[in-house]
């Protein structure tokens, strides 16, 4: 749980969504070394494309359906 929770981690920097695992004071350190905000910002791992990510060759139908089927098969227990 911890792990998911902390994006300096791979497995949380996944599940954020984020390109690359950092820690804050990693994130820190590059706005310093860029200085220039925008650049800077261009760089972030929520700014960039996720290269681990497969990009998606479904339609939106496609989609639908699998999820449907996926929200059919989630069950909660008591």
């Amino acid at each position: 749980m911890e792990a998911a929770q902390d994006p300096s981690t791979v497995l949380g920097a996944e599940l954020a969504g984020w390109a690359y695992p950092a820690t804050t004071p990693e994130l820190i350190g590059i706005v310093a070394q860029i200085a220039n905000k925008s650049a800077s910002q261009r760089v972030m791992p929520w700014a960039l494309e996720n290269p681990r990510r497969k990009k998606s060759d479904a339609t939106a139908e496609e989609v639908a359906v699998a999820t449907a089927a996926l929200e059919d098969g989630i069950v909660f227990a008591s």
